[in-house]
């Protein structure tokens, strides 16, 4: 396979064998595809090679054939959520300098596109290639402004034979897709099964917990992928509902650490259950996985390279101008390089936690990614936080992360996150906010009883604050900003 325009080749003369589904059993077909290519082929539009479009992505079939027939003409997918706000996509555009949008199955120029000179003017049509533009993918924003990530045909493919591999998926699996299409995550589930030639099923209905075990249960499936609130949620209801999840055989999980509590909790149900602890950032997709069989012998670990990248924890010289690797049990930086890394930002300006750091030589790059881990003697991977999140509290270091994990061992706790604030004396300390299951002040009381049994008292969070509901994003991470904001630290 040399490019995601084979995969559209797969659908129309039939050689795919996979499936793609949604909750009816209704499935992609040809016939969908050729209506989105007729769409995009609209004369009065006139899309080239290179062009970028925005799609309304909704969890249906006509999202993705469009996104599909997209690639087979050579353009760029710039997803966004269905829902988003018009401010939000008018931002998108005008920063991708998208051409047009696709929202259902219309089509409508974009009034900020601003046509580009080209330096090679072809007259006959272009072909697509590995090293072609495929996604432009934006973050969540969950801690800072959305970042435009540049995504070749050749960086996604690599990702998807890398994490296809180590979760060892196969055609007979069906894989469940709660996340939106604008979500890298929930995007890959749905290209698993065109390359894969297993089976996805689309969910196009608000989470909900009781629905979704059903849907677990009828549909057979084998592969469910959520994000840690997700995992929570289900986790409580598996000894109420008991479901038959006798075809489920793993569970991914994705933006944050996965609770030793939900994991026990699944385990506990499903005792032959693998549970993939995995590691990424929408900049390489995934970086590190730990083999489930491995989950409580290396407890918090997030495990170890996945196929085809190289992983270092690097210490910066800045006396020298450069990086040393640190050694077994040292908190340095992750460093990433391979064939799954991102291009670069499409806005060079953008700053984020991640940044391409550049070699003598095109195979020296690296990709700096703003998080803080350590390595043990074996070589398993520890995730520390990010470098920007370290608190210092009374010149004791706190990697929130750790905390977490440790806070989240509270069996009276459903979510926790630790933020950095000052006290009254403008000195750096942590603040813990605090989600109950149940938010009465005798639970409150037990928590800071248990917080004061299971943490030092020189790395236990000056504060606690207790909350009804912690906001997650679009995309169910915790929504930091906006609890640093609402909360104003």
């Amino acid at each position: 396979m040399f490019s995601l325009a084979d995969l559209f080749d797969g659908v129309v003369t039939g050689s795919w064998l996979g499936s793609l589904e949604n909750l009816t059993g209704e499935k992609l077909t040809a016939q969908c595809c050729g209506r989105a290519l007729s769409l995009l082929q609209q004369t009065d539009i006139q899309l080239a090679h290179g062009d970028k479009i925005v799609i309304r992505a909704q969890n249906d079939f006509f999202t993705v054939a469009t996104m599909l027939s997209a690639w087979h003409l050579g353009l760029v997918v710039v997803p966004i959520k269905g829902d988003a706000g018009q401010a939000a996509v008018e931002s998108i555009a005008a920063d991708c300098n998208a051409k047009a949008i696709v929202e259902g199955e219309s089509i409508a120029l974009l009034e900020t596109y601003r046509p580009q000179q080209k330096l090679f003017e072809l007259h006959t049509a272009s072909r697509v290639t590995g090293v072609d533009l495929a996604l432009i993918i934006y973050t969540s924003g969950s801690t800072g402004k959305p970042k435009g990530i540049m995504l070749t045909h050749q960086n996604v493919l690599t990702s998807l034979q890398s994490t296809s591999d180590y979760l060892r998926l196969d055609s007979e699996d069906r894989i469940l897709c709660l996340s939106p299409l604008s979500f890298d995550y929930g995007l890959y589930q749905v290209l698993f099964a065109l390359f894969k030639d297993c089976t996805t099923i689309l969910y196009d209905k608000t989470f909900n917990p009781l629905h979704v075990l059903k849907v677990i249960s009828e549909m057979k499936i084998s592969v469910l992928p959520i994000v840690p609130a997700m995992g929570a949620a289900l986790s409580k209801l598996l000894s109420l509902v008991k479901p038959d999840l006798s075809h489920l055989r793993a569970i991914t999980n994705t933006g944050g650490h996965l609770p030793e509590y939900v994991i026990r909790a699944w385990k506990q149900y499903c005792p032959a259950l693998n549970v993939f602890a995995m590691y990424g950032l929408t900049e390489c997709k995934r970086a590190l996985y730990l083999e489930p069989e491995l989950w409580e012998q290396k407890m918090g670990s997030v495990g170890k390279p996945i196929p085809g990248l190289d992983v270092r924890i690097f210490l910066l010289d800045e006396l020298q101008n450069t990086y040393h690797e640190a050694k077994a049990n040292e908190v340095g930086e992750l460093f990433v390089r391979g064939s799954g890394v991102m291009q670069a930002y499409y806005d060079p300006s953008a700053k984020g936690g991640a940044q391409i750091i550049s070699g003598l030589y095109r195979d020296d790059n690296w990709l700096a990614t703003g998080d803080l881990f350590s390595r043990d003697d074996e070589g398993f991977y520890y995730f520390k936080g990010r470098s920007k999140d370290l608190i210092k509290q009374a010149g004791f270091c706190l990697f929130p992360k750790d905390l977490e994990g440790v806070i989240d061992a509270c069996p009276l706790v459903h979510l926790s996150a630790v933020l950095a604030s000052s006290d009254r004396y403008q000195n750096e300390i942590a603040v813990c906010v605090l989600e109950l299951h149940e938010n009465t002040p005798e639970h409150q009381q037990q928590f800071k009883a248990w917080l004061k049994d299971n943490l030092d008292a020189d790395y236990t969070p000056r504060e606690v604050r207790f909350v009804e509901a912690i906001k997650l994003t679009a995309n169910s991470k915790i929504d930091r900003q906006k609890l640093q904001q609402e909360l104003e630290f």
